[in-house]
């Protein structure tokens, strides 16, 4: 395949840039499938010859598989093989840690559910169908948003294992201040009534200037749909792995609902050495802290009410107020030497927004997928998705170094070509150039024999 002759060729059947430009893509997405087809059959070819100096036996049975790059379908043909001591399989699917049932490459699932934490899944597939060769359905978007998400709860729930009281992990940031804040976030379920709320941490290390405004600096979320038990497990599980807290003053902010209470931030964020302040979240905090005339003030607007339900409301907003009494504070007015440009803790306020705009209203229902979708929007937000989700197809250090044999020794394999019994070999004699008539006949006879 001649890339440059076969554009010339396109290009004097359109003449025109954007039908050229059609084709050219569709030519170019060909070459590629054709061309990585070419080498992992020469990479089959290797692995084969070398299982068999192992004594592997090649299996009668012939198959190939289809995988979906971003470039397009590519048929692997992969050689079944017997080990001398086990089931029949197919080495070269070893060697690509492809797995069972695989469909799409590792690529085009992780950019898919990244696509998917944006928009709807029909949009995705809409999508990929117009910038590139990946067809695929909407119920194949979501099944590899649950995939790439499994991934990265998995990576979360390795790191609550592995955590052990005491231990300390490398390369732990060291903060001076840690600002943390959680809330939820309630998702309509699948079945009537049904509600699921996402549990939603964020941690951030202060704020910095950004024009005229502010941002949190080093935002890192923990997600999940699963139980409060779970949630602070995973979050108490990141906070170990991440952070060195002995010289840091943590400040945490919670609404001191159900499953955000105070003793649950002191469980997670232990081992500083300065004292650990609850913020209560209020959007506007009681600013005057004269108790008595705060409940003054609420019974008065109680007595002129006439609206039980409404009674009832100012009821339980004096109930709250009172029990939270303790954390009606500005942690600004307590901490000595605050951060550079600190400002109220609120941006809880504004991060959930990346749940409550993918995965709220539109008549969104969640099931089983709800996790997965969190996980990805997680990952997302943590830069840490692609990495995690990728990682499981990457081999280990020393099948890294077989690998890259196996590649060097395909890389300089020659298909071998062996002469016909009784054909004669000869050339014409002349000596001369390629463009007079002797050469030109010269010239013809070897590009037919």
């Amino acid at each position: 395949m001649d890339s440059i002759k076969d554009l010339f060729e396109i290009w004097k059947g359109k003449e025109n840039l954007p039908d050229f430009e059609q084709e050219a893509i569709r030519y170019m997405h060909q070459w590629m499938c054709q061309t990585v087809e070419k080498m992992f059959s020469k990479l089959d070819r290797v692995v084969v010859e070398k299982k068999q100096a192992q004594g592997w036996g090649v299996d009668s049975h012939k198959d190939d598989r289809t995988i979906q790059f971003l470039f397009g379908p590519v048929t692997i043909h992969h050689t079944r093989m017997i080990p001398p001591d086990g089931p029949a399989c197919f080495p070269l699917d070893d060697v690509l840690k492809l797995k069972n049932h695989m469909r799409y490459s590792p690529h085009v699932e992780y950019e898919t559910a990244s696509l998917a934490s944006r928009i709807t899944c029909r949009q995705v597939a809409d999508t990929l169908a117009t910038w590139t060769p990946v067809q695929m359905s909407h119920t194949s978007v979501m099944k590899c948003v649950q995939k790439v998400g499994s991934a990265q709860e998995e990576m979360d729930q390795a790191l609550v294992e592995k955590a052990e009281p005491g231990v300390e992990a490398t390369d732990q940031r060291k903060p001076e201040f840690l600002m943390t804040e959680a809330d939820g976030v309630l998702l309509r379920g699948v079945k009537k009534r049904q509600h699921i709320e996402a549990k939603h941490l964020i941690m951030y290390e202060g704020w910095e200037k950004n024009g005229k405004r502010r941002r949190i600096v080093c935002p890192y979320a923990v997600m999940t749909t699963k139980s409060f038990d779970e949630f602070w497990e995973q979050a108490a599980a990141t906070v170990n792995s991440r952070y060195d807290l002995w010289q840091t003053q943590i400040v945490a902010n919670s609404d001191g609902g159900e499953g955000y209470s105070e003793d649950r931030f002191k469980g997670c964020f232990c081992g500083s050495r300065k004292p650990l302040y609850v913020q209560l979240k209020i959007q506007r905090a009681v600013r005057n802290k004269d108790q008595d005339r705060v409940i003054a003030l609420i019974d008065t607007c109680e007595s002129q009410l006439d609206d039980d339900q409404r009674v009832k409301e100012v009821e339980a907003a004096k109930s709250y107020l009172l029990n939270h009494w303790d954390r009606l504070f500005d942690w600004r007015e307590i901490v000595k030497d605050k951060p550079e440009h600190a400002g109220k803790l609120g941006a809880m306020e504004s991060h959930p927004r990346h749940l409550t705009f993918r995965m709220k209203k539109r008549g969104m229902h969640w099931g089983a997928s709800a996790e997965g979708m969190v996980k990805v929007l997680q990952g997302r937000l943590n830069k840490t998705l692609k990495e995690t989700y990728l990682a499981s197809f990457k081999p280990s250090v020393r099948a890294t170094r077989l690998i890259k044999k196996t590649v060097k020794i395909a890389s300089l394999l020659k298909s071998k070509t062996r002469p016909s019994i009784g054909a004669r070999s000869g050339r014409i004699a002349g000596y001369t150039s390629t463009s007079s008539t002797i050469g030109q006949l010269n010239k013809a006879i070897s590009g037919v024999f």
